[in-house]
């Protein structure tokens, strides 16, 4: 918890910006998204036809095909054991006293053979099995079943009595109701025929017998049933009836129901006093999570950029403008906020990964209010994409040219798309597809436009702005070629290394060469104390090592203040301020110690012989600082090798390692390795084998002026 508490103390500001920022944007997200609203009361006749301006559910409708899923829903049974048992028991009963009957009726004589009785015994004992069925059990048999029974052949009976408790178990293992007991019997009785021989009027007798003994085993479940029908009505609401976003809600002169006024209710189109409290807090938590995941993306790549000033301000006004006009136009041209401008002027001003991060959450800020219009999600982050790819080398007419065609050809083919894989037809679609292209253009048009005004505002700097500071004619770089004309040489090889560099990581190449020509006009105050612009004379012989250092030492400040005179951006000012970091001053240290020994004192404390900084914040500050260093150390060597160089180089960047000037630039050890062997690239052309040319000849005795007769101007001896 306290360490909680520690970083919210120190990230203070951070969130101070970042809780405005959310607060704006959900403030435009919330009013930007209501709809129209109508002063509409339940029996009111509509004076226009209303429309969904985004999918909703309806409730009404939804719970009343709910209802009738459940009404509709079937009543549960379930088996029942003794029910089953009752109707087997009836079976084995009837068989005991039908097999009872026959061994009445036929009999053995002394032969063994099984005697038929007469016409008049059968028919009387027919007629006694009948009544003892219907007496003593309530089995209601027509006397013709019962003579059939009786008549069955004693070879035959055996194979119907066990079918009959066959087909009786059978039917009665299952689950079965009085309606389909017919159907379950014969069923299981046509199984058993297969491939045995079975007389069709045993079987016939068999299904007769069954279907009067027999009784449905189910009975109703009351609890399986109330679940059955709940599941029913759960199934439908799960699935509800939707009114899709455009859907026509009520006509013009249509009376406004009271399910109708609950659905326009719903969806706030009609007057109420009360807020939605569900619907803002649902915009408040998704402003909140986007705009949390860009800050800390913005924390951990550019930690400047939460911090309260001029950079900041600039990037979150690109931000939130757009927003602001998306809330104005958003719900009648849905593919019409201009998110590209955006993407054009953050790519331009703070690169071309912060483009990307902050265009995207732009984005999904603003899908509520083009009412989650899919169509612009799409269209939009494809353009974004493709703004601040181009963007981020814009540095001619050409390619601004090229960005406003590629962006407009762009969007009309994903807006075209879009469209036809909804199944629209394009021709119908014209405005809207023209609405996008249209947007994308004017926004692109508006940020290039605007930078001018980005940059005096703001004091930024785009990659025009770096080509336009980059020229020789600039009075600073006229200045320090003029007035230190060493340190304009420094500044040039400076420029060459840094750019080499830069390209090797991938950072900003243009940046780092603009901002090496600028980095040292701090010496423009003090041209002659640095090694550069002196000749035999040097002034630092004549003051001692502590007025030797303030000098030294004050170059990047004095750098700052020069070029704030001359309007200079922050961007470029970095450069001047960083390039030393805090590395410490190691001549004058030295001067200093040794002075202080030979008069038999502690020696001076490092920190005093320190460059004030700050240490380099960017990859591009971070290369021109191992730049400088560079070109001054291979100068001082005076080598003849390229080992040498390599060697000076890499010790160069060890020291600065050593000290620390890297934990705030974002450059890691691979990027280090690039940076040296991009260095050494450099230096080798330096240092290449040339061609010994051979003496050249003496010529005498020759002029270079044509006499009078020799008109053709050739050489006279």
């Amino acid at each position: 918890m306290l360490k909680l508490i520690n970083f919210l103390k120190k990230r203070k500001v951070s969130i101070t910006l970042m809780a405005a920022v959310i607060i704006a944007t959900v403030l435009l997200v919330h009013f930007g998204s209501k709809p129209r609203r109508y002063d509409l009361k339940i029996n009111d006749v509509s004076p226009m036809d209303i429309e969904a301006p985004r999918s909703i559910i309806d409730i009404n409708a939804s719970r009343q095909r709910a209802l009738e899923a459940k009404a509709q829903a079937p009543d549960v049974y379930s088996r029942s054991e003794d029910l089953s048992q009752r109707s087997l028991q009836k079976v084995y009963d009837f068989l005991y006293l039908l097999n009872h009957e026959r061994q009445n009726l036929y009999t053995r004589n002394e032969d063994g053979n099984i005697t038929r009785p007469g016409r008049g015994i059968f028919y009387v004992a027919s007629h006694e099995l009948q009544e003892k069925y219907k007496d003593n059990y309530g089995y209601d048999f027509s006397l013709q079943d019962v003579e059939r029974l009786l008549n069955i052949p004693q070879g035959r009976f055996k194979s119907f009595e066990n079918r009959m408790r066959t087909v009786a178990e059978a039917v009665m293992a299952g689950s079965v109701d009085n309606v389909g007991l017919r159907s379950a019997i014969s069923k299981n009785s046509s199984q058993l025929e297969g491939g045995n021989i079975i007389y069709p009027e045993d079987n016939v007798l068999l299904r007769s017998c069954l279907e009067k003994l027999l009784k449905g085993n189910v009975v109703y479940n009351e609890e399986a049933t109330l679940n059955s029908k709940q599941e029913a009505y759960d199934r439908v609401m799960q699935n509800p009836i939707m009114i899709n976003r455009g859907s026509r809600i009520v006509s013009t002169g249509e009376v406004i129901s009271e399910e109708v006024f609950e659905i326009l209710k719903s969806l706030g189109l009609v007057e109420t006093e009360s807020l939605d409290w569900g619907i803002l807090g649902g915009q408040i938590l998704m402003v909140t999570l986007v705009l949390a995941i860009m800050a800390l993306y913005l924390y951990s790549h550019d930690p400047g950029l939460l911090a309260i000033n001029r950079r900041s301000a600039a990037l979150f006004t690109a931000f939130l403008l757009p927003i602001a006009i998306a809330a104005y136009l958003g719900q009648e041209y849905q593919l019409a906020p201009p998110v590209y401008f955006t993407a054009v002027v953050v790519s331009a001003y703070f690169g071309y990964q912060t483009s990307i991060v902050v265009t995207l959450a732009q984005i999904l800020v603003v899908l509520p209010l083009v009412n989650f219009n899919p169509a612009f999600a799409l269209v939009a982050i494809c353009g974004s994409l493709m703004a601040a790819h181009y963007t981020k080398d814009l540095k001619s007419q050409a390619t601004l040219a090229k960005l406003l065609l590629l962006i407009g050809v762009l969007n009309l083919l994903t807006s075209t798309a879009y469209t036809l894989m909804q199944g629209g037809n394009v021709i119908g679609a014209t405005i809207y597809i023209t609405t996008s292209v249209i947007s994308a253009l004017l926004s692109v048009v508006a940020a290039i436009g605007l930078m001018p005004l980005f940059e005096m505002i703001f004091n930024i700097v785009s990659p025009a702005s770096l080509i336009e500071l980059s020229q020789p004619k600039h009075p600073l770089l006229k200045r320090l070629f003029l007035e230190a004309p060493g340190t304009s040489q420094h500044s040039m090889m400076v420029a060459n290394l840094a750019d080499a560099g830069a390209e090797a990581i991938g950072a900003d190449s243009l940046l780092c060469r603009v901002g090496a020509y600028y980095h040292d006009i701090g010496k423009l105050r003090n041209p002659l104390y640095f090694t550069e612009n002196q000749g035999d004379y040097n002034p630092h012989k004549e003051l001692s090592p502590e007025e030797s250092r303030d000098i030294i030492v004050r170059h990047p400040q004095d750098g700052v203040e020069l070029g704030r005179k001359y309007n200079l951006p922050q961007t470029i000012l970095d450069f001047m301020v960083e390039h030393h970091g805090t590395t410490i001053l190691a001549y004058f240290y030295a001067e200093a110690s040794k002075a202080a020994e030979e008069k038999g004192e502690e020696p001076p404390n490092p920190d005093d012989y320190r460059y004030r900084g700050p240490l380099p914040s960017s990859p591009e500050t971070a290369v021109v600082m191992f730049a400088d260093s560079t070109e001054a150390a291979v100068k001082s060597l005076k080598a003849t090798s390229m080992d040498e160089v390599e060697d000076k180089i890499r010790q160069v960047f060890q020291i600065k390692l050593d000290q620390n000037q890297l934990v705030n630039s974002g450059l890691g050890f691979a990027d280090i390795e690039k940076i040296i062997q991009a260095f050494i690239q450099v230096y080798s052309g330096h240092f290449h084998e040339r061609i010994k040319y051979p003496d050249a000849p003496k010529v005498e005795n020759y002029d270079y002026q044509s006499t009078a007769s020799d008109k053709s101007g050739t050489l006279a001896k």
